[in-house]
């Protein structure tokens, strides 16, 4: 048996080997982007670790963008990360009677409200989560760099906007980031705070109604 392998050069057969591995680890790769959620899920459950990263590929900005709404920068990033190793270590608590992306959603948020306990224990200020150098959330999640002026009406425009949104209640709030800034759809927004569509859709109009009487001057 493997006489053909045996007798070949070890040169060939090293190159071979490689161009097969190479080719079978592209080919998983491929396969996983094709796969469903639920199938990854599965496939993650019997100790594929591609197929989580898949996950993962598929949904890191979702889950930092939504951690980027309760935390700074800094700590959206290592609250993402952590949500992420929970979701691999608990991932045979998914029951599949929501999308994944709502249970990873709801555990990002549930990470993030425990380090905003976590701070607030340890005497740390929560109240703001923009950055430093002046950067918002709202901000953060841009792909260019403005002009100066630009950017200080950016600014001005989310200062704004912020003052908006502590006149929220916190449902309201809640609902408003996780449309706009997380870029949820409404029925994800709806499981992840475990409420009736119905009640996302009303809280969400009220809110935006109320934005764009408060700052129609900004439009």
């Amino acid at each position: 048996m493997c006489s053909g392998w045996e007798s070949a050069s070890t040169s060939r057969s090293g190159d071979r080997l490689s161009r097969v591995a190479r080719q079978g680890y592209l080919t998983v790769i491929e396969a996983s982007a094709t796969m469903s959620d639920s199938e990854l899920v599965t496939r993650t459950r019997e100790g594929d670790r591609e197929a989580f990263g898949e996950l993962v590929e598929r949904y890191q900005r979702r889950v930092w963008l939504v951690c980027r709404q309760y935390l700074s920068r800094e700590d959206a990033t290592c609250a993402a990360q952590q949500s992420w190793v929970k979701a691999f270590t608990k991932i045979d608590r998914f029951d599949g009677r929501s999308a994944f992306t709502t249970w990873i959603t709801r555990i990002a948020i549930n990470t993030c409200l425990d380090e905003l306990r976590r701070q607030k224990r340890e005497g740390l200020r929560v109240e703001e989560t923009g950055d430093s150098d002046g950067n918002e959330p709202i901000m953060a999640v841009e792909d260019f760099q403005p002009s100066p002026e630009t950017r200080a009406m950016q600014r001005e425009a989310t200062q704004q906007v912020r003052s908006f949104e502590a006149e929220l209640s916190q449902q309201q709030r809640q609902v408003f980031k996780l449309r706009f800034y997380a870029e949820l759809d409404l029925e994800e927004i709806a499981g992840v705070l475990g409420v009736h569509i119905g009640t996302v859709k009303t809280q969400l109009h009220r809110a935006v109604h109320r934005l764009r009487r408060e700052l129609g001057d900004l439009r």
